[in-house]
């Protein structure tokens, strides 16, 4: 699906005014501001991408024990913004006919994670792909408990490997809802879709994603899967990101890396990945963007799609998402308009972490 702007001399007029320095000036000034009034923030990213033109900025410091100045070009963690990139690749499949959304996880997981899934009383004959997509098979967040954050906090050397994480939910939580009634945000759920993705194209979860999703043809080559493929040179320029206390660098990305997060990406180029998923650059046919979006039936799922949900980041219909430290990507179609954000210190208030974004956005109106 090809989104356009409504208005072909509108757009030509913002294109050139966004292009022209006093408006870059007052978004990089924005961001300062913003920066300057978050107070405890050692940096702030940013970057929105429209037709014809895109900007980036970054205020404060990439380290904030060496005071190292932080650049555009900076990549950090997404955590689970990963998640969009996931439903893509899994619909990427669908479209390919090489897997259907009301299959079975009982027919696509590994014998490991079903015998783990039936110790803790799921169903997973009951449970498709539909239903990990769209959050509503039922399943234990892992990834919301703050137990699990304290044990990974706590030995940040340990290598976590997927069948350790699904293990850990069924330990600790049960059951939410048979599948299909509720809406349960679920890692846990993205971690099998991950393993899903490896067992039906038979290529490890970093060669699915670049096999799928035109990660190289769009440019985006900042964009890669830490620790389980090398480090691309765009990507090698880290920001230091900050959770409760600790430095993230310092804990293993296996904490959080097996398809319900995972990636590291510039701004700029989660920019440009979303607005290339809304424009037909990303999928072969309009109808699967349009499934991805299509509202999820399920009690407590207003606003939701597959990997990706609504943002209330300003005026227009945004779509996009949240990655837990910080990281918003997202996309308003009636404009042609991309925004991604972070914060490098993760905000006490899940809300601050469209601030930015928000405030950005009312530059551009």
């Amino acid at each position: 699906m090809c989104v356009r702007l409504s208005g072909g001399h509108d757009s030509a007029r913002r294109a050139r005014e966004l292009n022209e320095p006093p408006a870059r000036g007052r978004l990089s000034e924005t961001l300062r501001a913003y920066h300057s009034a978050a107070g405890s923030q050692p940096g702030v990213l940013a970057a929105l991408r429209g037709e014809g033109w895109h900007w980036a900025g970054a205020s404060g410091v990439a380290d904030a024990v060496t005071g190292r100045e932080l650049r555009p070009t900076a990549a950090v963690r997404v955590a689970s913004v990963t998640k969009t990139f996931t439903a893509a690749a899994v619909l990427r499949l669908v479209e390919r006919g090489e897997l259907r959304l009301d299959e079975p996880v009982s027919a696509l997981a590994s014998e490991e994670v079903l015998g783990l899934l039936a110790e803790g009383a799921y169903e997973p004959t009951r449970m498709t792909v539909r239903h990990l997509l769209q959050h509503t098979a039922g399943l234990y967040d892992w990834g919301s408990d703050p137990d699990y954050d304290a044990e990974a906090f706590a030995d940040p050397a340990h290598r976590w490997s997927r069948l350790e994480q699904v293990r850990w939910a069924v330990e600790h939580g049960r059951p939410l809802a048979p599948p299909g009634e509720e809406f349960h945000y679920s890692d846990t759920g993205y971690v099998i879709l991950g393993e899903i993705l490896e067992r039906v194209t038979g290529r490890s979860l970093a060669a699915a994603y670049r096999g799928l999703l035109p990660l190289g043809e769009l440019g985006l080559a900042s964009i890669h899967l830490e620790s389980l493929e090398p480090t691309p040179a765009a990507g090698a320029e880290r920001a230091h990101q900050y959770v409760s206390g600790a430095d993230l660098l310092a804990v293993d990305p296996s904490c959080d890396l097996w398809g319900g997060g995972g990636l590291v990406s510039t701004m700029p180029d989660l920019a440009g990945f979303v607005r290339a998923l809304f424009r037909g650059e990303v999928f072969d046919r309009p109808a699967t963007l349009a499934a991805m979006l299509a509202p999820v039936e399920a009690r407590g799922a207003q606003g939701r799609g597959m990997g990706i949900r609504t943002l209330a980041l300003g005026p227009g219909r945004w779509w996009g998402h949240c990655g837990c430290w910080g990281v918003v990507m997202a996309y308003e179609p009636d404009r042609d308009l991309a925004v991604a954000t972070t914060v490098t210190r993760m905000p006490g208030n899940p809300d601050d972490r469209l601030s930015v974004g928000r405030e950005l956005i009312r530059t551009v109106r």
